[in-house]
């Protein structure tokens, strides 16, 4: 069951989801305003982003195991190949791959609006790292987060 076909899922998605979509929302440019679109039990987010210099066009997907598992954003804009930018143009925010314990994603704190915040957080980060070469994050880095005997060897693995 998920978050469209469960009352859970429904209750959430009425109570939490859709108000905080509709308060980001609020006094937006229409183009950089979140767009709803159901697609079977998933509901897709459509969204643009400008964290510096540049336009994004992002999706954000509620998958049907949603809020236990970590909202899926791709960003359908062509970017360059770099450090935590999945297969697909999915950004890796939680730790793609993780186990559930593990992952930075908390369905009891975070809300859809906070995945497009850190998507906005990670295009900011990879506008410095087009412009530099260096991943601003130094903690995206870490040996623990990413599971390799030395971080900076391994820029590029999410998991």
């Amino acid at each position: 069951m998920g978050l469209l076909d469960s009352e859970a899922g429904k209750r959430r998605l009425l109570s939490v989801e859709i108000p905080v979509i509709e308060k980001y929302n609020e006094g937006r440019d229409p183009d950089f305003r979140i767009r709803m679109v159901r697609m079977g039990s998933t509901l897709m987010l459509r969204y643009s982003l400008k964290p510096g210099h540049n336009v994004y066009q992002l999706e954000t997907r509620l998958v049907s195991s949603y809020p236990t598992v970590p909202p899926e954003t791709r960003v359908q804009t062509p970017l360059k190949h770099c450090p935590h930018l999945l297969e697909g143009q999915t950004l890796c925010l939680w730790r793609q791959g993780s186990t559930r314990m593990t992952s930075r994603w908390d369905p009891a704190r975070f809300t859809c609006v906070f995945a497009i915040q850190a998507a906005w957080r990670w295009l900011a980060c990879y506008e410095i790292w087009h412009e530099t070469g260096e991943w601003p994050l130094p903690e995206a880095l870490s040996r623990k987060r990413h599971g390799g005997s030395d971080g900076a060897s391994h820029p590029g693995r999410c998991r």
